[in-house]
């Protein structure tokens, strides 16, 4: 199965399990994610219009203004991704900028470096809402051009919806036709995930 995959590093994503999981879903008029995390169902499902959701508004936020400013966010992103900003100080510099910000744009562009830069990719707030997530030292910290370039791509072929929302706001925004993907975390255990995951038609 040729896959396209995500441009975030996301733990309990589904991306290793696609070739399981895209089979049980069935035909509908929409895709609704209550937990769209990388996006990559998303990615890789063949519906004409989406709703995705997630609590985590840096998320949400970042997949809009990926949409709104397409190739131009993806030119500041790259520019984070050098040998300068790929230290410790430099981490924590642009991580109590992230942190400081309250401009959408730049916490999307921080959002993408944090993610590629921080400890094996995690997202983790402390309860004041502060990003924590150490430092992961790596040697030359991918930069996913090409997984954004397609994500863009995705957004601009289909109607897409985004929302900060639980997953409870997420079912009562249900409609006939939908088709709800809601999966369990995988970074736990993919039998457990796999026996929980579901998929429900309106």
């Amino acid at each position: 199965m040729d896959l396209t995959r995500p441009f975030l590093k996301w733990a309990g994503g589904k991306y290793r399990l696609l070739d399981r999981l895209l089979p049980s879903i069935p035909a509908g008029a929409r895709l609704v994610e209550p937990f769209v995390g990388s996006g990559a169902v998303f990615l890789n499902a063949g519906f004409a219009s989406y709703l995705l959701c997630d609590l985590n508004a840096d998320l949400i936020g970042l997949y809009r203004t990926l949409r709104r400013d397409g190739e131009r966010f993806i030119a500041e992103a790259r520019a984070l991704f050098t040998p300068g900003n790929n230290t410790q100080e430099a981490f924590l510099r642009l991580r109590e900028t992230f942190n400081a910000s309250s401009d959408a744009e730049e916490r999307s562009v921080l959002f993408l470096y944090l993610n590629r830069h921080s400890y094996n990719g995690l997202v983790r707030y402390n309860s004041k809402g502060i990003y924590n997530v150490p430092f992961g030292k790596y040697k030359a910290p991918y930069f996913p051009e090409r997984e954004l370039t397609a994500f863009l791509d995705k957004l601009r072929g289909c109607d897409v919806a985004f929302a900060v929302q639980d997953f409870r706001s997420t079912f009562a925004a249900l409609r006939p036709g939908d088709v709800v993907s809601s999966f369990a975390n995988l970074s736990y255990s993919s039998a457990l995930s796999l026996r929980l995951s579901r998929i429900l038609t309106l």
